[in-house]
Order: structure tokens, then C-alpha cells, then sequence
């Protein structure tokens, strides 16, 4: 007896009065059949032992419908009761995979939104607050150690006429060049740093006197002295620095880059020698 024809015979129908289940109306059907069917089971399975126990453990007919029920019904059984649990399942982990993904988006977002706040968008060095940022604490370790440390205030003589003559975008790229040689030309531990325009500053953590710190500018200077390439063109660019030294010059961040930049005035007029 198949499982349709003894979901018939419980309900009380002949097989001519069950119309031939299908599609989605199957699975309704037979959610209903099982929904009855699992008690009855049970109970009719109780009865067999019982019945079985009364006969001397003898088989009966109770018990082999029983038995016959059981073994049609538990695999239906238990793919009903699983189904919805690996829904569930799969629901939980996609929902999962989605929270990870915005939290790996909000991430990325956060670290470039502070990447912008603290580095300049053009060249990709630190700007003028993470600068100051860094200052302050390179004082306060000079400060506990003693030592000296040193700014180099540079600037590019004339910049507006490179933009005028050859375009802000070849001017541009003049400047993303002008940093990578400025960073290429101090120490790995140095500071390079976009003050604004075509304004830089280098800080110098750890110098052993104005001496040392006038060799490093000399060194700056030969750099951005020598010829840029710009649409075909060698572009020759004047530069002017200053030098500022902690403690001598000031003892603030403010006061260390006031001295630098009057120092780098003093040196415009002077054809680019180092003060």
C-alpha cells in the first residue's frame, strides 16, 4: 500500500474520490497528511504493543500497519522538520555575509576618510595637521632626551610660472616629482610634508646641530635643482629653504615653523642660500 493510497483509506475516501495531487498542491496536501498521520502513527503504533504484549509478542495486523506506516512516514517526517531549520540555516548565514561585507565597507571607508584628513590628495604626503602632529611630538621627545631637531621650510620660486606657460596639470606633476625627490633625499624616519601650494616642509627628528641640519637642505636643494621633464621640455626650478633648529630657534611647533619660513624669506633674496 503506497503512502498516497493509505492517506486515502484514513481520511475515509476511496482512491476515485482523491483528486491526483500536484504541483505546490502536493506538497500541501501531504504537509496535512503528515501533520495527522505523525500522531496517528504513534498512537496506532502504542495500540500494536499493546495488542502485542496481549498476544504473547504474536504479530499483529495492527502492528504491521504500524510498522508499515512508520517506516513510509519518518523520512517525510523528518524532511518536513528539516527544511524549514536549513532555511533558517542558510537565511542566518547569508544575513551574516552581509553584515560582514558592510562591516569590511565601513572599514575601507574610515581609513580613507582619514587617510584624506591627514594626507595630501595630490602628492600622498602627510599635510599640514598630521605635521603638526608629528611635530609636537618629536619636541617633546627632544625635550626629554636633549637633542636637537630641525625644520626645513622649502619653496618653489616662480611655481606660477610653470603653471602658466605649460598648464595647473603639467604643474601638478611637476609637484608629485618634486616629492618623491624631496622624500628620496632624507631619511627614512623624516618627515615630508605638503605645507600648502608649492610649500614643504621637512621635519628633521633627530639632528646633531644647525650644522647637520644646513647639509640636509644642501642636499634638498641639489635635488629639486635638477631639470624636470615637462611636455618634451627640461624645466629648470629655483627653490628657497629655511632652516629651523629646536631649541635654538623655538620651542613650540608654531614658533619652529614662524622661524623656518622668515628664514626662507631671508634665503629668497639671497639665491638660494641655506640659513
Amino acid at each position: 500500500m503506497t503512502v498516497h493510497s493509505l492517506a486515502t483509506w484514513a481520511l475515509g475516501r476511496r482512491p476515485g474520490m482523491l483528486p491526483a495531487p500536484s504541483g505546490c498542491d502536493r506538497d500541501v496536501q501531504l504537509r496535512r497528511v503528515l501533520g495527522w498521520a505523525a500522531p496517528a502513527g504513534a498512537a496506532i503504533a502504542t495500540l500494536a504493543a499493546a495488542a502485542g504484549v496481549a498476544f504473547g509478542g504474536r504479530p499483529t495486523v495492527f502492528g504491521a500497519l504500524a510498522l508499515l506506516a512508520t517506516v513510509a512516514m519518518v523520512p517525510l517526517l523528518f524532511r518536513r522538520l528539516a527544511t524549514p531549520i536549513l532555511a533558517r540555516l542558510d537565511a542566518a548565514i547569508t544575513e551574516r555575509g552581509i553584515l560582514q561585507a558592510e562591516l569590511d565597507a565601513a572599514h575601507k571607508t574610515k581609513e580613507e576618510l582619514r587617510d584624506l584628513a591627514y594626507h595630501d590628495k595630490l602628492t600622498g604626503l602627510p599635510n599640514r595637521s598630521l605635521l603638526y602632529d608629528r611635530l609636537g611630538l618629536a619636541i617633546t621627545q627632544s625635550h626629554r632626551q636633549s637633542s636637537h631637531l630641525a625644520l626645513l621650510f622649502l619653496d618653489l620660486d616662480d611655481f606660477k610660472a610653470v603653471n602658466d606657460t605649460f598648464g595647473h596639470g603639467s604643474g601638478d606633476r611637476l609637484l608629485v616629482e618634486l616629492a618623491a625627490r624631496v622624500r628620496s633625499s632624507v631619511r627614512a624616519g623624516d618627515t615630508v610634508a605638503r605645507f600648502g601650494g608649492d610649500e614643504f616642509i621637512v621635519l628633521l627628528d633627530s639632528v646633531t646641530g644647525p650644522e647637520d641640519a644646513a647639509h640636509v637642505a644642501a642636499k634638498v636643494l641639489d635635488a629639486v635643482r635638477a631639470p624636470f621633464r615637462i611636455e618634451g621640455h627640461e624645466v629648470a626650478i629655483a627653490a628657497s629653504v629655511g632652516v629651523s633648529v629646536y631649541p635654538r630657534d623655538g620651542k613650540s611647533p608654531d614658533e619652529l615653523v614662524r622661524s623656518a619660513d622668515a628664514a626662507m624669506y631671508r634665503d629668497k633674496h639671497e639665491r638660494n642660500r641655506v640659513r
